[in-house]
């Protein structure tokens, strides 16, 4: 896997070049040096990002046997800067240094054992990474690399492959992204180093790809990808190796029909698993997923539906070190194993449903407010329906960028009529 990585960051090395506009220099195997011309423009960059989120998770039918229940109530605050070049219209350099604060509510030091929860240690991790955004005629590209944001990802990634939990506890990623969009596609690839090899830490890094592009005004095939290399740590030398692929058609009939989203996307889950030192075949869960989407008068309904083996064939495995691969090893959500039974095969049938019923109203094009009950059902051949819990969320945004650099219309010609492409990604 660790050529695959080398592959991605030759390409990201490649386009980041090519976005200034030059051709190759085959002698120097780089790019002609850059005339200094005081048309240049040099000034301060600065973005504010704040997350408040409320997630109460009741999950007492089913308690231990897919997540605990409790309450995830957080505030996080980043903040950051740096120095912004802008050479041309087209090219946008910046270079930014931020801090990554978060609180949990109720949090409190109360004891001298508490300590460590006084006001400095709400300083989680420090932001820094290099960024670039460069359009070539229809085309935009644009970079990270360095430790950036996890929200810089704009992909479409299912629950089974990043979890709500995992989005609010690990908040950045630390490696590099590229995306390529263009009027009526976009694709994005990335890489997220999380674990360098030393005493009790495994080396872990995972490369992940999305992708989508519309065939007409409402039908659009796309993937998203992951895969991740979770390997040895300096007392023993376990690898193992999780990848899972999903491919999929999506129909979107809400401007045709008048309403604020109508859409239906259709879906193939399909995992290679391997524990490199106990199973030396590969294991291939698969299934399908149908996620329906309706919204109106900014009441929406989301609802997915997996029906297959299990996602996670490992997650009760213990390693030599005696830990259950568990949340380390799998980063969706944990009802897709779908079995509410200890020791039922993975490879046993079932499904997993998730309801979603939201509201989010529009408040301002830098704010973002959504109010919603998620409800759970799963089902086997050992308990056919199962009603697993629910959960009462609220999460509140306030992005900066998104009024530095407000929304830009593009407009581009179809076969049938003119389309309008709205993103907060254009320069």
């Amino acid at each position: 896997m660790k050529k695959v990585l080398l592959t991605f960051l030759l390409l990201f090395s490649v386009l980041a070049v090519r976005a200034q506009g030059f051709p190759f220099d085959l002698f120097g195997f780089g790019v002609p040096q850059q005339t200094r011309t005081p048309e240049k423009k040099v000034r301060l960059a600065y973005d504010v990002y704040f997350q408040f989120d409320f997630d109460n998770r009741e999950f007492s039918p089913t308690e231990d046997l897919y997540t605990r229940s409790g309450t995830l109530f957080t505030a996080a605050l980043t903040p950051s800067v740096g120095v912004e070049i802008q050479p041309t219209d087209e090219v946008r350099h910046q270079v930014m240094l931020g801090i990554d604060i978060m609180k949990n509510m109720g949090e409190n030091p109360v004891t001298p054992a508490d300590a460590k929860l006084r006001n400095w240690d709400l300083l989680r991790e420090i932001t820094l990474y290099y960024h670039i955004q460069a359009r070539l005629e229809n085309t935009l590209i644009t970079a990270y690399a360095g430790v950036f944001p996890r929200r810089f990802m704009q992909g479409e990634y299912g629950k089974s492959f990043f979890s709500d939990s995992l989005k609010l506890v690990d908040r950045n990623l630390e490696g590099a992204l590229l995306r390529i969009r263009r009027p009526r596609a976009m694709y994005e690839f990335g890489c997220d180093w999380m674990g360098m090899f030393g005493p009790g830490r495994r080396e872990r890094f995972m490369l992940f790809s999305t992708g989508e592009a519309a065939l007409t005004d409402w039908l659009s095939l796309g993937w998203a990808l992951n895969g991740y290399h979770y390997a040895c740590t300096a007392e023993y030398g376990h690898v193992a190796d999780n990848i899972l692929a999903q491919p999929f058609v999506k129909f979107d009939l809400g401007t045709l029909s008048g309403m604020q989203e109508l859409s239906a996307k259709l879906s193939l889950l399909a995992g290679l698993q391997r524990l490199r030192q106990l199973v030396m075949d590969f294991s291939v869960p698969y299934g399908g997923e149908l996620q329906l989407g309706v919204r109106q008068w900014n009441v929406g309904l989301d609802n997915r539906t997996y029906f297959g083996t299990s996602l996670m064939p490992f997650y009760n495995q213990l390693d030599e070190a005696g830990r259950k691969y568990g949340s380390d090893f799998y980063w969706g959500a944990p009802l897709y194993r779908i079995h509410s039974q200890a020791g039922t095969a993975w490879n046993t049938p079932g499904w997993y449903d998730r309801a979603e019923i939201y509201w989010q109203p529009h408040i301002a094009d830098f704010v973002d407010l959504r109010l919603s009950a998620v409800f759970h059902f799963t089902g086997d051949g050992a308990k056919p329906f199962l009603y697993c819990g629910s959960q009462q969320r609220l999460t509140l945004v306030f992005d900066l960028q998104r009024l530095l650099y407000p929304t830009r219309t593009v407009i581009v010609r179809s076969r049938t009529k003119r389309n309008k492409l709205k993103t907060h990604d254009i320069l």
